[in-house]
């Protein structure tokens, strides 16, 4: 018996993963005529029957089944090859999260590749941590308390660059009118809101309007919408550039997690990981000295009726219903 052609498993293993011929013939460039005359192709040579139906979307048999799934994971492993093979040893991919890379990283990466700039960043955020040891990365940023025992952390080594510290932020000439305005909250943050007005005195009430990300709610506490609250290590350079205005507990409320920068020990030994480790290191602790107060509101105060009218915007408190992401 004949082998089949590479691009005839390829073509099948991307109608299995795509679950249609028109999927497939998306992600393999090709048009769906050409997908399935590569799919009679193989059955022909293997001499078994791949499909029990075709439309609309394709039932495979129980073989069909058995050989698409060892077959997506046998192209997995070659793109994956493939891409290592590639790699410039001057990279570094770094799987980070969505509001600490907008919000923090972003901001002050010149500042990295003025000092290292033959070193690039591949930066990609993620909903899940990745597994550093089976996925393409050579370091991470996390959010949590980088304990040993918990699960993802053990086997890592860990630098803790700072640890949360939410505030309640606002635009500054809505500053005096912080206790008044709607709530902006992220999904992934369900407590901020209610640590940081215990620690205020304000009173307990539902968010106006929730996001998936906590850049999100800080970009719109920025238009105006209202008042978000966030960790000061983020958006410090926003207070000090006048976006933002701040009302901080005293003392200030300090969450147990934290943002770290995680990686394999044997990681360590290449230079460049071990430069953008330093630089994060230093720059977190320029961050951490640094005592902005935060810009104060216009001279002239907002107007009641000028926080009804934002007030007015949100009458829902349930807010969004989309999918939460780790930020």
């Amino acid at each position: 018996m004949p082998a089949p052609s590479l691009r005839a498993l390829r073509a099948f293993a991307e109608t299995t993963r795509a679950g249609s011929l028109a999927g497939a013939s998306r992600s393999l460039n090709v048009t769906p005529s050409a997908v399935s005359h590569l799919l009679r192709e193989l059955e022909q040579i293997l001499s078994i029957t791949l499909f029990s139906a075709h439309n609309p979307r394709i039932r495979l048999t129980e073989a069909g089944a058995a050989l698409g799934a060892r077959l997506i994971t046998a192209f997995d492993a070659i793109d994956l090859a493939i891409a290592e093979a590639t790699h410039q040893a001057s990279d570094i991919r770094v799987s980070t999260l969505s509001s600490f890379l907008t919000l923090w990283l972003v901001p002050r990466l010149t500042s990295f590749q003025s000092r290292h700039p033959d070193t690039c960043l591949l930066l990609t955020t993620g909903t899940q941590p990745v597994d550093l040891a089976a996925e393409p990365f050579e370091c991470a940023i996390r959010w949590g308390r980088g304990e040993d025992g918990a699960s993802g952390w053990t086997g890592l080594e860990k630098t803790l660059l700072f640890r949360d510290r939410p505030v309640l932020v606002t635009a500054p000439r809505l500053l005096n009118a912080a206790s008044e305005l709607p709530r902006l909250a992220a999904r992934t943050r369900p407590d901020d809101w209610r640590l940081v007005a215990g620690a205020l005195g304000l009173p307990d009430a539902p968010s106006a309007l929730t996001f998936e990300t906590r850049a999100l709610a800080v970009q719109a506490a920025v238009a105006g919408m209202g008042a978000a609250v966030v960790d000061r290590n983020l958006i410090a350079e926003m207070l000090a550039n006048g976006l933002l205005a701040e009302r901080a507990p005293d003392p200030p409320v300090l969450g147990p997690d934290g943002h770290w920068f995680v990686t394999l020990p044997g990681r360590l030994r290449v230079r460049q990981v071990r430069q953008f480790r330093d630089w994060l290191i230093s720059e977190a602790r320029v961050n951490g000295r640094a005592s902005v107060i935060g810009y104060p509101p216009d001279a002239t105060d907002l107007r009641p009726a000028e926080v009804a009218g934002i007030r007015s915007r949100f009458r829902n408190p349930s807010g969004c219903a989309e999918q939460p992401q780790l930020d």
